[in-house]
């Protein structure tokens, strides 16, 4: 046996390697329906296949409990989502029934930099670095001061956190918090 095929064989194998680890999605673009929104960063689009495929919004982080956003939030995405056509562009597929995405109205709203741009959400720079209009959109919401970025919220969460002591943020995050305190606190 000589090493030419053992080396033919070992290219190809490398080179089948290659496009299996740096492949995001085989998914173009498709348009589907938002039928349901199932957290404050996932919603249940169809595409027209009977079953809808569960989207999680790329690059985002929404507000946590704690920030008190939910139901601002929930509002919007119905708002402006339930039973609208998008456009979604797949980052990574899980499954069949599970992906993450780019969402947009057929508008031309990206719908994942709105939810930052509202002060709903944080950029994830880890997952989504290259993704310049959600660094933009971050950096208007905290320039006025909208949603996850108002003083009021942060006042409150810092005021939680000195009150209970050794807390870690994500005890911080799922703490209850009284309306009536955080009015007094506006």
């Amino acid at each position: 046996m000589t090493i030419v095929p053992i080396l033919v064989v070992v290219a190809i194998v490398i080179l089948a390697m290659y496009f299996l680890l740096n492949k995001k999605s085989d998914e173009k673009d498709r348009e589907g329906v938002v039928k349901d929104i199932l957290q404050k960063d996932a919603l249940a689009i169809d595409f027209g296949g009977g079953r809808p495929v569960v989207v999680k919004l790329f690059g985002i982080s929404p507000a946590t409990e704690a920030e008190m956003l939910d139901e601002k939030i929930f509002a919007f995405l119905e708002e402006s989502l339930r039973g609208k056509r998008v456009s979604v562009k797949p980052v990574s597929v899980a499954s069949a029934e599970v992906m993450s995405a780019e969402v947009r109205t057929l508008g031309g709203e990206y719908v994942n930099a709105a939810m930052v741009r509202h002060g709903f959400a944080r950029w994830q720079v880890s997952e989504a670095s290259a993704d310049g209009a959600l660094g933009e959109a971050q950096q208007l919401a905290q320039a006025q001061k909208l949603g996850i970025w108002n003083p009021a919220i942060i006042q409150l969460l810092e005021d939680k956190r000195n009150a209970a002591g050794e807390m870690s943020d994500e005890d911080v995050a799922n703490l209850e918090v009284d309306p009536e305190e955080r009015d007094s606190k506006e």
